[in-house]
């Protein structure tokens, strides 16, 4: 088939990158490809795909020469994809749900996936077109609108290869993600501190870890090492004992979930948005409803087989299951028009 891969535009589609869904379109466009698909991706100037690549802008929002409102970025990527539909077989577009709007004007059937958890405004989009294909990452993602179904869930896939197993981890569990009240970074340093544990913080610094979480930073059993990426985010998780996830807020997705496990590392999450969708019980980790479950959770991890840990999320989270899924989707959709 040939494929388009419409981008969201905060950053370059490429491996290494500040954008998780702009990381992720990479990795499906590189499996596609593989598959045996031609497949075109709009994005961005500075994107490294494996196919054929439609810069629209010279940069991410903002970006010299590009454009300061993020809103017309994403615009001028989706018309310049739907004015190129006539190539293709399917276009996929990862910009929220707006490319809906555009439907009428592609020459090619689209599929839709947004990357967040959608509000009313999303909801009443795709109420104006309900025969849309739209997918989801989760069961939980659409969950809030009931007569709204997503045509197939698809989980996010992971380059497997890229974390490494670690059978020895370190004397720390870790926090690794946004510092925001939704995250839960305070409930996570409550957690190791009732448990006695030393908790190794990660994550780009922000005013919320200014003002409520480095007054709590002590070297002895709170640290923090920053923004960490690449091989240094990799060793970070597999070193740790066990990932604290005490997410206070539904989420659509955890891709940092995933990425401990495939370190071998257990999980202890809250039981919030798509958490048990993703955590095996007694398998990959433990979830759990309230503070003290979450301190048992913590607990538990420690004792869970890391080989299993791994062996279980690479059959569940490959990339190249995505992939096909992704593929039957396109196929699904070409075939009914």
């Amino acid at each position: 088939m040939r494929i388009a891969q419409i981008s969201t535009l905060s950053a370059p589609v490429r491996r290494e990158t500040g954008g998780s869904v702009e990381s992720l379109i990479g990795l499906l466009t590189r499996e596609l490809v593989r598959l045996g698909h031609e497949v075109t991706v709009f994005g961005t100037a500075g994107s490294e795909v494996e196919g054929e690549l439609v810069a629209t802008l010279p940069g991410p929002y903002g970006a010299k020469g590009s454009l300061d409102d993020w809103h017309l970025c994403e615009w001028v990527n989706l018309c310049r994809a739907v004015g190129q539909s006539d190539r293709f077989d399917v276009l996929h577009s990862h910009a929220y749900l707006w490319g809906i709007l555009l439907e009428p004007f592609s020459r090619a059937p689209m599929v839709h996936t947004t990357h967040i958890v959608p509000d009313d405004n999303s909801a009443r989009l795709w109420e104006m077109a309900p025969q849309s294909s739209v997918t989801a990452l989760s069961k939980q993602q659409w969950s809030a609108y009931p007569k709204l179904r997503p045509m197939a869930v698809i989980p996010h896939g992971v380059e497997t290869e890229q974390f490494t197993f670690s059978d020895k981890p370190g004397d720390y569990v870790c926090y690794l993600g946004r510092f925001t009240s939704g995250k839960g970074p305070l409930q996570a340093i409550e957690a190791a501190r009732a448990l006695g544990l030393r908790l190794v913080m990660a994550g780009p610094e922000n005013s919320y870890f200014r003002e409520r979480v480095k007054p709590l930073v002590d070297a002895g059993t709170v640290e923090y090492v920053g923004y960490v990426g690449g091989t240094d985010r990799d060793r970070l998780l597999g070193g740790a004992k066990v990932l604290l996830y005490p997410v206070q807020f539904p989420e659509a997705f955890g891709l940092v979930l995933v990425e401990a496990m495939l370190c071998g590392t257990p999980v202890a999450a809250m039981r919030v948005g798509a958490v048990p969708e993703i955590v095996d019980d007694g398998i990959t980790g433990y979830t759990a409803g309230s503070r003290e479950e979450f301190l048992q959770a913590a607990a538990q991890c420690v004792r869970l087989d890391r080989q299993r840990i791994r062996r279980h999320a690479e059959r569940r989270f490959g990339a190249e299951r995505m992939a096909r899924d992704y593929a039957r989707v396109y196929e699904d959709v070409v075939a009914r028009k």
